[in-house]
């Protein structure tokens, strides 16, 4: 009985009662969330970040709000019964509590020091993995009980509408508030400082290094759309703006706010065919080196960060 309790509490807590102790939990994983450095950048993502406050209250916010709204729409799609939205976003809160639980055990020196510290990488992963299990678990048996939906139409209305969060809040992480998370701004704007409007051309003019200047600028002013015209095919394909875009926010999440490239310290070396230029990023917390391959061609046919060593 006790382990039904765990899974379903909402037969005997609902409505504004659910509401209020969800969003105290909610509130608490904020806070727990910043002081343990753990970042909830989609409704069902947990990775390790440094974020401020006014970030980690933001990112529960908008979990918590689209997780509620497509639940609640697709309740009203399925459903034959009349809703309550009070009872579905009350349960929905409660349903987060096992991220509360997470925030506290990582109290504990569990949290990876860098994307590069394996060990606690995956003592990290098998923290999260049953803690997220059992969220979704709380999350399906919200749904069904506020929606009043049993058997497949539950489990299908219910899977898609989990798909569909996952998707927006993402979507809303990347594209709308990724100023929380970044020193860029959210939207390049052209002109001012950061305009690289004349030098996103790629032409036979520029250098290796020219180019490879230009890629760290676009970096530094957030215009991720600059840095793929000196892709090769395969790179355009592989990681285009918006990878770049999810790529560099995820670094931001993990390694403190970008602050500044080190031009100074630009190496230029050559690797069997590729010419590499790696330049150190200094982020809030930790140091990462770009790398560029360039072809002969002179177009880029490789871009990572790397550690510094």
């Amino acid at each position: 009985m006790k382990i039904r309790w765990l899974f379903n509490p909402f037969e005997r807590i609902a409505g504004w009662q659910a509401l209020f102790i969800g969003l105290v939990a909610i509130s608490f994983t904020a806070i727990f969330g910043k002081l343990t450095r753990l970042s909830f950048d989609g409704v069902l993502d947990i990775h390790p970040g440094t974020l401020g406050f006014s970030a980690a209250f933001a990112m529960q916010a908008v979990n918590f709000f689209v997780l509620f709204l497509t639940m609640w729409l697709a309740g009203v799609c399925f459903s034959k019964s009349k809703l309550r939205v009070v009872d579905i976003a009350g349960t929905m809160a409660l349903a987060r509590a096992p991220m509360l639980l997470l925030t506290v055990v990582c109290f504990l020196p569990v949290v990876p020091e860098s994307l590069f510290d394996i060990p606690r990488q995956i003592v990290f992963t098998l923290i999260c993995i049953p803690l997220a299990i059992w969220m979704i678990a709380l999350m399906y048996n919200a749904y069904t009980v506020s929606c009043h939906l049993k058997g497949t139409r539950a489990v299908v209305s219910f899977a898609g509408a989990l798909i569909v969060a996952e998707m927006v809040s993402k979507l809303i992480f990347t594209f709308l508030l990724s100023g929380l998370f970044t020193n860029t701004p959210a939207i390049n704007v052209s002109g001012g400082i950061c305009s690289t409007e004349n030098t996103t051309v790629v032409t036979d003019s520029l250098t290796i290094r020219q180019k490879a200047e230009n890629v760290i600028k676009a970096f530094e002013c957030g215009d991720f759309d600059a840095i793929p015209v000196y892709f090769d095919a395969a790179m355009k394909k592989g990681l285009p703006s918006g990878g770049l875009k999810i790529a560099w926010i995820q670094a931001n999440m993990t390694c403190g706010k970008f602050e500044k490239a080190d031009m100074d310290n630009l190496k230029e070396t050559q690797i069997d065919q590729y010419d590499i230029i790696e330049v150190p990023f200094h982020f809030q917390k930790e140091k990462l080196k770009l790398r560029l391959a360039f072809n002969k061609d002179g177009t880029i046919g490789g871009l990572h960060f790397r550690p510094i060593k």
